[in-house]
Parts: structure tokens; sequence; C-alpha cells
């Protein structure tokens, strides 16, 4: 848990990721989600214990850690949440973000094993990409890039969660690097901003 989070700010976004992941169908355990609700129910008590909370319950429902330090260099790490996808169908995580910097770029996401647009090979299965709270703007105006397409940016809050897309089209054992940034130069010495993730991909039955 992390301390001097603003817990009003904390409580907004929780309400905002729990609505945007029941918008794509893939809301949390509903244990974890309504103790969430639980403590967002009131906001006249919201305060730095009901934060501690909050963060508990989402931080043990997170694929990747990602850490940003003053100088805003950028670590990441594998979190408890597991790793399964399903060939051809777009899975969602959650990204817990430590912004000690109060960075406002966009976080990035790349890797050895993602595909570019129109391509097919069997070293290059996946796509990733990373999404904010709300997903409202997925439906683009006229002429505008879709969503998925745009970057994000941070809210600059030392604690934040995002939303991170996956979608596999080989299924096995696979193993993928995802690697994040928030611009060029940010990434930490000694690749910790490297994270190996083996991930279970099936058929969709």
């Amino acid at each position: 848990m992390v301390d001097g989070v603003d817990a009003r700010a904390l409580r907004f976004q929780c309400q905002q990721v729990l609505d945007a992941l029941a918008k794509v169908k893939a809301a949390l355990p509903p244990e974890t989600e309504r103790e969430l609700r639980a403590l967002l129910k009131d906001e006249r008590k919201i305060s730095d214990e009901t934060a501690a909370k909050i963060q508990k319950l989402l931080n043990d429902q997170c694929l990747i850690g990602v850490s940003i330090n003053p100088e805003s260099r950028v670590k990441a790490a594998r979190g408890p949440r597991s790793a399964e996808l399903v060939v051809g169908k777009e899975s969602v995580f959650l990204i817990r973000v430590l912004n000690e910097a109060g960075v406002t770029h966009p976080l990035s996401v790349q890797s050895p094993q993602m595909r570019a647009p129109g391509e097919s090979t069997k070293e290059r299965w996946l796509e990733a990409s990373v999404c904010s709270t709300p997903l409202s703007s997925s439906r683009p105006k006229k002429k505008e890039v879709p969503a998925e397409q745009k970057e994000e940016k941070l809210t600059g809050q030392k604690v934040e969660y995002l939303l991170l897309r996956l979608r596999a089209h080989e299924a096995g054992k696979r193993e993928a690097t995802l690697v994040f940034d928030v611009g060029q130069g940010t990434q930490d010495l000694g690749f910790r901003a490297e994270v190996p993730i083996l991930f279970t991909i099936t058929h969709s039955q």
C-alpha cells in the first residue's frame, strides 16, 4: 500500500475502473467487486484507511505493476492476476501505476511478440494496448482515431489504475515480454521496464 494517496481521487477512479470493466464484460471477482462497491458507497466516509483497502483489493487483481520514480524512470513487475487468454478474443487486465514523478505523459506498451496491423506471423502473436478509464471514448467521433489507437495520458496522481487490452492469435503456453515507458529515454536501467509473462492461451468453447 502507498501512503499519501488522494483518497477522493482514488475513490473516483475506482468507480471508473469498475464501470469500464463492466462495459467490456471483464468484471472483477464478485466478492472483490462487492467489497469495493461497499467502500465506495458513502463518499463522506472516504479516508486514508478506505484508500488503503481500495488499493489492496485492486492490487490483488493487477496483471502488472508499473513504477515511475522521481526521475521518471519506469520499472515493471508481474502482478498476482493469472495470465489467461482466449484465441481471438480481447481480454482486459488491470495495471497498477505508482507515479512518484507526477508524470502525465501516456504509458506505452511494446513487445517483441506484438504484431503490427495486418501482420500475421507465429512469432508475433499478440496485440496489446494501454487505455485509461473511462472507456466512453471507445466510440470515436467522425474522422477521429479509434480510442484503442490513441495514447492515453496519465493523470499525475500518485496511484492510478489503467486497463491493458490483450488479444492472442495463437494457442498454447506462450511467453511475451511487455516493455513499458512514458516517453523516450524513460525506461529504467538494466531492462527493469521489461516484464516477461507466460500466458495460457486456449480456444473458445
